[in-house]
């Protein structure tokens, strides 16, 4: 991991990149959104070392103003090569110190969001969960959110405070789907799913993690739908179930998840764990849980939950097969495991089989009730427009 300053650049460092004199650089501050700290102690500033390398990219994607149409603004997640940060809070640093709650409430800038009290049950529930029970978490989810919706008035309220709180709700409640308990609990998250499935302290705290760690990854497919819905002023259960359908798509990582499943159950099984490996990579060069990633070599979420297997199932034939299976896969693709390979192997261990990213859907949740918040709260609504591509008229 790169030292955190490596981040930033000095006036002198930004105008020389840009071939510009220093008023020059001061001038783009504001006109090309160039981002900046004060240095402590100094009237001098620190530049955002991404944007200057943006504006000398130059080009049709180098120098793009935020807020022109087809650009999304947001205060929430920074992706970088270094590293990934919640609102300026390097993940590494929230996953050995905070709660799931904690960062939740952080993120959508609302303390105590999560309340003693807990959302009005509707009428049927235990006849709905009966009836769903050969369903997965998401479909269960998604048939009873509106009914939990019109038992609770204040999921109406929209303002970030509003839409705190019912997102503490909805979150409780998709655990609780997750656990198959018919209620939610006022536990914390990581406790309460712990318990539910009968694991110990140990495997408590690495829920812990793995929720923090998958709360959010800036504008992926779904978050981005979410914020869609979000504009015209849904409620949260509203703003997740759209994400929840989104996620199902198979083009992207969550709607992959039948696929890693399939793979992690055949490695586990084989007698050598190499060999479902090899035989994916002879039909075709793609093996499921090994694609590409947006950050430059390795996803930050991975390389902080791998350390955390690494020591809790160091002894675990299971997941000695796994790293047996990543080793010769990555030298394959000449990629490392995506995030949702090992979410998976933490699933499996929970005896989730089949609804192991459910798990981590629980984190997701929460982010994306802070993008939806962001987005209805903080951002105007705009009517986006296509570039037509057919036939002209006569």
């Amino acid at each position: 991991m790169a030292n955190q300053d490596e981040l930033y650049l000095s006036a002198e460092e930004a105008a020389k990149l840009l071939g510009v004199n220093l008023p020059t650089l001061y001038a783009y501050v504001g006109r090309k959104n160039i981002r900046s700290v004060k240095i402590e102690g100094s009237r001098k500033r620190r530049y955002w070392a991404a944007d200057i390398q943006r504006l000398v990219k130059g080009g049709r994607n180098g120098d793009k103003t935020p807020g022109k149409r087809g650009d999304s603004q947001s205060s929430l997640t920074l992706l970088t090569e270094d590293g990934l940060f919640y609102r300026g809070r390097n993940i590494n640093e929230l996953v050995e110190t905070a709660t799931v709650e904690e960062v939740a409430e952080m993120f959508w800038q609302v303390p105590g969001a999560f309340g003693s009290s807990l959302p009005r049950m509707p009428a049927g529930v235990e006849q709905l969960l009966e009836l769903y029970a050969h369903t997965t978490v998401m479909e269960k989810a998604i048939a009873l959110f509106p009914l939990v919706e019109r038992e609770n008035p204040k999921a109406f309220d929209l303002s970030p405070e509003g839409y705190a709180r019912t997102g503490a709700d909805v979150v409780r409640w998709f655990a609780a789907l997750v656990v198959g308990a018919a209620a939610p609990d006022t536990r914390p998250l990581h406790e309460f799913i712990a318990s539910a499935r009968g694991a110990d302290q140990g495997f408590a705290d690495l829920i812990r993690r793995m929720l923090i760690l998958s709360i959010d990854h800036e504008l992926v497919h779904s978050t981005y739908s979410v914020r869609a819905a979000a504009k015209t002023g849904v409620t949260p259960y509203y703003a997740t179930i759209v994400g929840l359908a989104a996620s199902r798509g198979r083009r992207i990582a969550y709607g992959r998840n039948e696929l890693v499943s399939h793979l992690l159950s055949e490695v586990c099984k084989a007698k050598d764990p190499a060999a479902p490996i090899l035989q994916y990579y002879s039909q075709g060069g793609d093996i499921p849980g090994f694609n590409t990633n947006v950050h430059g070599v390795v996803d930050p979420r991975a390389v902080s939950l791998k350390s955390t297997l690494d020591v809790m199932f160091a002894d675990d034939p299971d997941y000695l097969r796994l790293l047996k299976a990543m080793q010769v896969a990555e030298e394959l693709v000449q990629r490392p495991a995506e995030f949702i390979l090992l979410v998976s192997f933490v699933g499996r261990k929970l005896n989730l089989e089949g609804q192991e990213l459910a798990l981590a859907a629980v984190g997701r949740l929460i982010g994306w009730i802070a993008h939806a918040s962001e987005q209805y709260n903080h951002q105007p609504i705009v009517r986006h427009h296509a570039r037509y591509t057919g036939p002209l008229p006569d």
